[in-house]
């Protein structure tokens, strides 16, 4: 009997690279629907949607359950095969952004825009999976660093789509940003479908190459990410500097458009437009993270080398009175590059410690969750202590001290981590 190809014939290599090229597409077209809120607040209000202070509510809800996203969809991403996790989450973060321009009740839309924070997070696990389980260890070094540039790429468009369509009505914003989300799933669906079983037969081959007899035994081998084992393997020591990354990250970043405008006059387009392009600096900070982490081989040390670089960075600008726009935005640049440095190292590099036990999603999933814990604790904190000192020169001083910390920290807790963690 004749056999019958039912799959492309395509190199385990060449698989490496189209895979890799699917999740970054995914990732980048998933914050095609992420930042369309945030730039629709203004004429929302101005169309009586919603009064001024209520888009906080709004976004509030989207990162917590942004953050408890991760926490659950780490884990479920473990138990569902990615090849249908990623295309659901773009999906369904596609059809809240649609939805949203057809309802115009507030807390409807602050209902939708919580399940658009859930769906977005099921994609950051899903990446971090196939990365772990797809790819070997030659291919994952680069695909870690190279998914980077993803998030600025994603973002960007995002904002160009935003500039074009508010000409038009905030409610075209939300249909073409979820219009693309949907075509996004649609093409991650056909790929794979395409891919046939080259998909499996990579994922086959990474588990020998890693020591597993195959994917029956690598899924044997899975354990649950209990209280016990998570302290047990360091992870303790990544959590808090996963906490302290969330106060310098996301919390530090949200607030730099209105730093700028605040601090040096800039109209408030002029500081989103560099709050737009800071990203682009940001792309490199992985890239020293892992050019670091292969020297000493050890992320906690890495990581406080990278949030001693961010609080002098801060220091700097604490110590020019903010009085030097360009000393303060290279600064606010450099401080943003090592915060995704550090990001590459608590979500992606930790995590690989992990792949043999099958728990690389849930840990980036938890770790990830806790960034949001601290950042969603610290934004309002700096708005509060800017608005009581009338000056950002005391928030500033936060994050020289939390930086200081941090890096204090990192280097104490070093060996613990390169003593427990599993690989």
């Amino acid at each position: 009997m004749t056999n019958v190809k039912t799959k492309p014939n395509i190199s385990g290599k060449t698989t490496g690279k189209l895979i890799f090229m699917l999740c970054f597409l995914a990732y980048a077209v998933s914050y095609f629907g992420r930042n369309t809120f945030a730039a629709c607040i203004t004429d929302m209000v101005e169309s009586g949607v919603f009064e001024k202070g209520f888009d906080s509510y709004i976004s509030t809800a989207f990162l917590v359950c942004y953050g408890a996203g991760q926490f659950i969809n780490g884990r479920l991403t473990a138990k569902f095969s990615p090849k249908l996790y990623a295309p659901l989450g773009l999906l369904g973060s596609g059809l809240s952004n649609i939805l949203m321009a057809l309802f115009t009740e507030k807390y409807v839309l602050c209902v939708l825009w919580a399940v658009n924070g859930f769906c977005c997070s099921m994609l950051w696990p899903t990446v971090i999976r196939i990365f772990t389980e797809w790819l070997n260890d030659s291919e994952r070094p680069s695909a870690t660093a190279n998914i980077s540039p993803s998030i600025p790429v994603g973002s960007i468009i995002c904002y160009l789509i935003c500039s074009v369509m508010l000409g038009f009505s905030w409610k075209a914003v939300f249909i073409l940003s979820g219009c693309l989300l949907c075509i996004g799933a649609g093409v991650w669906t056909v790929s794979v479908i395409a891919l046939g079983g080259n998909i499996d037969d990579k994922a086959r081959d990474t588990a020998q190459l890693a020591g597993l007899a195959d994917a029956v035994t690598a899924s044997a081998k899975k354990q649950k990410l209990s209280p016990a084992y998570f302290f047990a393997t360091g992870l303790g020591v990544m959590a808090i500097l996963s906490i302290l990354s969330g106060t310098l990250k996301e919390a530090v970043i949200n607030w730099i458009p209105t730093f700028l405008t605040d601090c040096f006059g800039y109209s408030t387009w002029v500081s989103a437009l560099i709050s737009t392009l800071m990203p682009l600096a940001g792309v490199l900070g992985p890239y020293f993270a892992i050019w670091i982490n292969k020297k000493i081989d050890n992320e906690a040390t890495t990581i406080a080398c990278l949030m001693g670089i961010s609080g002098i960075c801060n220091g700097i600008i604490l110590a020019t009175s903010t009085s030097v726009a360009v000393a303060a935005i290279a600064m606010l640049a450099v401080s943003t590059a090592c915060m995704w440095g550090i990001n590459t190292m608590l979500m992606t590099f930790t995590c690989y410690h992990f792949k043999n036990a099958g728990l690389s999603s849930a840990v980036t999933g938890t770790l990830n969750a806790l960034v949001y814990v601290g950042s969603s604790s610290f934004t309002y904190l700096y708005r509060t202590v800017n608005e009581s000192a009338g000056s950002w020169l005391p928030v500033v001083g936060i994050w020289t001290a939390l930086g200081a910390a941090a890096c204090v920290f990192g280097l104490v807790a070093a060996p613990l981590w390169k003593k427990k963690r599993p690989i």
